[in-house]
């Protein structure tokens, strides 16, 4: 008896035809090809919102510096109006972070630490304020400051002549319209030069997709210029 319903029970258990699994794989196949591009575009948009999100945070934090001390970290006047810092610069990552933060940042050692009283980089924030604190993801494997893709070439722009606007130089604004025909047409972009040409803020940090191919890093502002390059 218990023999004849053990056979019974083993003779409705069968295992996938190759048929049957060959179908399957070609289900999950369709699926993928459907799904990956979305799925890859959901992961970018994480990250352009995430890098978008930390260079907002040093926006906010910057204009705290310019309402305590009056000006914006020195290091940001150095150049003309528009002309972009780049922090991937030995001497522009220090500056910036200790203008933020109020200390150094070793990063062979990644560990903070005090400004050496006689350092001319103690003018960067000359009370060692701390405005902003750093946190472990905004900074790459490196230890250096990085965009989402570890990317290091993160550009800071600053209103120096207090009206408002920051009038980007010619060569930032060629270098940011090669970088958006990334994203739009090329006409679209052309049209919206004159506009794309001054950022109406006081802070603008930005970093654009690196066409040598070094970095992974997408098109991440600081501002809005997705405005400017809607169609009607």
């Amino acid at each position: 008896m218990v023999n004849r319903f053990m056979n019974k029970k083993k003779s409705k258990l069968r295992g996938f035809t190759l048929i049957e699994l060959l179908v399957v794989i070609a289900v999950i196949g369709i699926l993928m090809g459907m799904l990956g591009p979305k799925v890859f575009d959901l992961l970018t948009s994480s990250k352009v919102k995430k890098s978008q999100s930390v260079f907002r945070s040093w926006v906010t934090q910057l204009y705290q510096y310019k309402e305590f001390y009056k000006y914006f970290p020195p290091f940001l006047l150095e150049e003309d109006e528009g002309v972009p810092m780049l922090l991937s610069e030995a001497e522009n990552h220090e500056s910036f972070i200790i203008a933020l933060k109020g200390m150094r940042w070793d990063p062979d050692l990644t560990e903070w630490q005090p400004i050496d009283q006689g350092s001319e980089l103690r003018d960067q924030n000359r009370k060692g304020r701390e405005f902003h604190s750093f946190s472990e993801d905004e900074f790459g494997p490196e230890g250096y400051l990085a965009d989402s893709w570890a990317g290091t070439k993160i550009r800071v722009v600053v209103d120096q002549d207090g009206d408002g606007l920051i009038k980007l130089g010619s060569a930032a604004v060629d270098e940011i319209l090669s970088a958006l025909k990334q994203d739009y047409d090329s006409e679209v972009v052309d049209n919206a030069k004159e506009k794309l040409s001054v950022i109406r803020e006081k802070v603008g940090i930005y970093v654009l997709v690196d066409e040598t191919g070094e970095t992974e890093s997408e098109n991440v502002f600081s501002w809005d210029v997705g405005k400017y390059l809607e169609k009607d």
